[in-house]
């Protein structure tokens, strides 16, 4: 991926770009990013290069630090694919809830290996899939009446493509750390579009402010190391269609299902008859 001052000094100086169709985002404390034209950002000067989040070509985002988007010489080939602005009207500014999210289950052929190691490390077994969120929290369930021609529109913007999971990390947190599996180890940017388009039709879902690394959870350790070696040695890499995302809620203690399937290139929504998901835990045994 270049650097923010590499894709600056090249939209400057090649002739192919033109300086004035370019936006950056510059990171502020506790704010949103604030948007400057290229052409009045001065290198050098009070802002330094990593403060750089973004950089955007007619609206559209060509460079991402957080989602690890680089794609400005699509661009020259006008293969930048448009990530729709939503009309307001289809625009669900609903405050989100931990009970409900818009999630990539991989096929039921890879749960083994994944849940013999979330069996041991991860206490959220019994109340979540394997699962890659895209977006969570989201709105209520209440909601997904309305909310379902929303996802179906932004995953519209999508086609089906192949995630290739293998390479294991880890987010430290203050006792202990969360290790995860990577899904986006071929390419992030199908992962981060998605995410953007869902974004724009639920502003007030997901969080906007520590950018998206999408991620299979597999368990959290005081000392993630022991686990990640574990997982690495474990789990091969694997590949898997990503032809669907599914809305997933939670009632009362019982775990997450699957409420719908929206297809990705298409839009196509789809309601299970009943809402289970494969090879899910059994129930505890009664103490």
């Amino acid at each position: 991926m270049h650097t923010s001052d590499e894709i600056y000094h090249r939209v400057l100086w090649d002739p192919r770009f033109d300086p004035e169709r370019f936006v950056m985002g510059i990171a502020e404390r506790g704010a949103p990013p604030k948007r400057v034209l290229l052409g009045d950002f001065v290198p050098g000067g009070e802002i330094p290069w990593h403060r750089v989040r973004f950089f955007e070509a007619d609206g559209q985002v060509v460079w991402d630090r957080a989602r690890g988007i680089d794609r400005l010489d699509e661009t020259l080939l006008g293969q930048v694919g448009p990530v729709s602005a939503p009309a307001p009207g289809d625009i669900l500014a609903v405050p989100s809830t931990s009970r409900t999210a818009v999630a990539w289950l991989p096929p039921p052929e890879l749960w083994p290996p994944i849940q013999h190691i979330r069996r041991e490390h991860d206490r959220q077994i019994r109340r979540w899939p394997p699962h890659v969120n895209v977006l969570f929290g989201f709105v209520p369930e209440a909601e997904f009446a309305r909310a379902l021609p929303l996802v179906a529109a932004a995953l519209a913007e999508t086609p089906p493509f192949t995630a290739r999971l293998t390479g294991v990390h880890w987010f430290k947190h203050r006792e202990d750390a969360t290790v995860w599996l990577d899904p986006a180890a071929a390419d992030h940017e199908p992962w981060a579009r998605l995410r953007e388009s869902l974004e724009l039709r639920f502003p007030l879902c997901g969080s906007h402010s520590h950018g998206f690394t999408p991620h299979l959870s597999l368990g959290r350790a005081t000392d993630p190391h022991p686990l990640a070696r574990k997982a690495e040695a474990l789990l091969e890499p694997m590949a898997a269609r990503v032809d669907e995302l599914v809305l997933l809620s939670r009632r009362g203690d019982e775990p997450m299902q699957v409420r719908a399937r929206v297809l990705l290139g298409s839009g196509d929504i789809q309601h299970p008859e009943k809402p289970t998901l494969p090879g899910a835990p059994p129930p505890s045994p009664p103490v």
